[in-house]
């Protein structure tokens, strides 16, 4: 399935959420300091610029609410030089909504360190994904469990569970699939990546906060569990944001 609006309803892969909704809950997550990772995540520095991977990349995803312990910033260390090494292949600017077979199938090379038994398995699919996110911006998706509701786990998911898949081969069908999201619903993403001012975000960025609603909207504590600026509760705010499920960690 592809994302649409229509009728006021916008489908990322196989969950629909209303779309004055997921607008207003993107609206939000740009602009609450308080609570949210943008512009902390978007924004954090890296003396690695765009073609290395820095320390400061590695401990980045912490501002996403992503574990991290010293055991996952060596294991990261550890497989710097193929980040790094794959980096150098791909332009800055590339662009997943433009990528045909052969850049789906680099997105897979990279993903494809996860395979190796040596990684700790919180250092997964999720947290590779936010530290190379922000080193191709418009190429490299952010995934975590809810992304991946939206994908797999969804009914009528575009993308479907096989325990045999090896994260080679995952990405690029959820990078095809998420393509298939961008191209139908370029319009209203980039209206919410137009919401951000500083730092910019892309439409791949903006598609990860609609998604990381839509899905937490079926599996997760109510959205608004947070105490809101003025310091009024606002739900409960004694819920924390799950991180990473590790059933969820697997392509």
């Amino acid at each position: 399935m592809t994302s649409s609006v229509s009728d006021g309803v916008l489908k990322i892969g196989g969950v629909q959420i209303d779309r004055a909704s997921a607008l207003d809950s993107a609206r939000s997550y740009l602009s609450r300091r308080d609570r949210f990772g943008y512009p902390a995540y978007d924004s954090f520095g890296s003396e690695g610029g765009p073609w290395r991977v820095a320390d400061a990349d590695f401990v980045a995803p912490v501002l996403l609410n992503a574990e991290m312990n010293s055991r996952t910033f060596y294991a990261l260390e550890a497989v710097r030089p193929h980040l790094e090494h794959w980096l150098a292949d791909i332009p800055v600017d590339a662009r997943l909504v433009e990528a045909g077979p052969v850049e789906l199938a680099k997105l897979g090379e990279l993903f494809s360190v996860l395979d190796s038994d040596d990684l700790p398995g919180n250092a997964r699919g999720s947290i590779l994904a936010k530290v190379m996110h922000r080193k191709r911006p418009a190429f490299i998706p952010l995934y975590d469990r809810f992304v991946d509701y939206c994908y797999r786990g969804a009914d009528g998911a575009p993308v479907s569970r096989d325990r045999k898949r090896s994260w080679r081969e995952f990405l690029p069908l959820l990078g095809q699939a998420i393509i298939d999201d961008l191209t139908t619903g370029h319009e209203f993403f980039g209206e919410v990546a137009a919401l951000a001012t500083t730092p910019p975000i892309t439409s791949l960025r903006a598609l990860d906060i609609v998604a990381w609603h839509a899905g937490r909207s079926h599996i997760g504590p109510a959205i608004w569990a947070a105490a809101s600026p003025d310091g009024a509760p606002n739900g409960n705010a004694s819920e924390e944001i799950p991180s990473i499920d590790p059933d969820d960690e697997r392509p």
